[in-house]
């Protein structure tokens, strides 16, 4: 006689269910303790078991480990004891007869992942492991089959793990994706044990370890982010007669051109825009659209590599016409005083920012290193994260707040 047998799904709460129904190929899911990441990410598993897939799970801690594997054994325990999923404790591998299996593996670095494949990678704990294990074991071994990697895991500090986060929030082709709650969004925590992990931390440490909140390290450029993210939506015609400028950083495939419209006059950015893939003739009429539509007196634009001909561009276009360019030229002498500008103006709350997760976000990953022995400053974002809206507002800033000493490109028109 058939017996039905079930699989022992959980019920998600909200911020779960948001991943679980992503079809993104890269998840990078963050959130505080107990919040419900590995929770969700088992179900993430089961299901790809059931559709015939290979899941991997790799943490770097043998507890963290244990409580995937539990998860996916209570959820899959009617199947084994039925015989229908192939279970071994030693290996921990739950298989199907169709070869599908879900493993889950104890890996500090990447060498104790070498040789083996999945069609579903999930990375627990992430913040704590070494990069490579992503870079340099993990990506290769979802080639053959474009495989999905699922990220999860509590932050620790701004270190690689933020800059993945990071990478998804400002990806725009949807094979990226990034979720963020904390330990309070899990309404299945009581607050019973709630106060039991919280009662001994520190307010640094329930910031990252409950709020799930990105600290800043040793090497962050920008702070006091938070006090100068509050500019408001406005008008252009709010701000007719005020002295309106705009930065530019331009590019074309990889990265992305950026623009930053701010009022000098009133110390606050007003617009900004964002975008790559188009050509340089598209490049120019966006810029000029919203140069037009605020008014802009003064335009700061990179003027390196592929700058200068969008700059020679801009000049002979009509629209532009009483627009003042000063083009600005990136060096290794001319980008520190940049940037260091634009970091005293968040310090001081000189201005107003919008709040935007990608704009922020690249403030927020922004490094400092120094090199030489005369440790000189180089200021980068890390890689794989973009830096356009760093430069772009930097670049605004410096046509905001030292117009006088700016070199104008002369115009075709005076």
């Amino acid at each position: 006689m058939a017996t039905d047998l079930s699989v022992h799904l959980h019920k998600p709460h909200a911020k779960q269910r948001a991943f679980l129904d992503s079809p993104a190929k890269r998840k990078v899911i963050v959130a505080g303790r107990r919040g419900g990441k590995t929770t969700g990410a088992s179900d993430l598993a089961v299901g790809a078991l059931l559709q015939g897939r290979r899941v991997l799970e790799a943490a770097p801690k043998v507890d963290q480990t244990d409580a995937f594997w539990t998860l996916c054994k209570e959820a899959l325990v009617e199947l084994v004891d039925g015989g229908l999923v192939y279970k071994n404790e030693t290996e921990r591998v739950l298989r199907l007869p169709n070869g599908a299996q879900i493993r889950a593996k104890t890996a500090w670095d990447a060498d104790g992942l070498r040789g083996d494949y999945a069609d579903l990678l999930i990375l627990d704990e992430y913040s704590i492991m070494d990069p490579s294990t992503w870079n340099e074991v993990g990506a290769p071994m979802l080639l053959d089959n474009d495989g999905d990697a699922v990220f999860i895991f509590t932050p620790k500090r701004r270190n690689h793990a933020f800059h993945l986060y990071q990478r998804a929030v400002s990806d725009d082709t949807g094979r990226w994706a990034a979720w963020h709650f904390t330990s309070l969004d899990n309404p299945y925590l009581s607050q019973d044990a709630l106060a039991e992990i919280t009662q001994d931390m520190t307010e640094d440490a329930y910031r990252q370890e409950i709020m799930a909140e990105f600290l800043e390290n040793e090497g962050a450029v920008f702070r006091n982010l938070g006090p100068c993210m509050s500019a408001q939506k406005s008008t252009p015609d709010a701000h007719k007669g005020h002295r309106v400028v705009m930065g530019a950083d331009w590019a074309q495939s990889v990265d992305y051109t950026a623009l930053s419209v701010v009022c000098a006059d009133c110390r606050q950015e007003l617009a900004h825009d964002r975008f790559n893939r188009v050509d340089y003739a598209f490049q120019r009429k966006r810029l000029v659209k919203l140069a037009h539509e605020w008014g802009v007196s003064l335009l700061v634009p990179e003027s390196n590599a592929m700058g200068q001909p969008v700059i020679e561009g801009l000049q002979r276009d009509p629209e532009m016409e009483g627009v003042r360019i000063a083009a600005f030229q990136t060096t290794s002498a001319s980008k520190p005083p940049l940037i260091e500008s634009l970091a005293l103006a968040f310090e001081r709350e000189e201005c107003q920012w919008l709040d935007d997760p990608v704009w922020t976000g690249e403030l927020e990953a922004y490094e400092v290193r120094y090199s030489g022995q005369a440790g000189r400053p180089v200021y980068s974002a890390p890689e794989g994260v973009h830096d356009d809206t760093v430069m772009a507002r930097a670049l605004a800033w410096r046509a905001a707040s030292t117009e006088t000493r700016v070199r104008y490109l002369p115009s075709i028109y005076n």
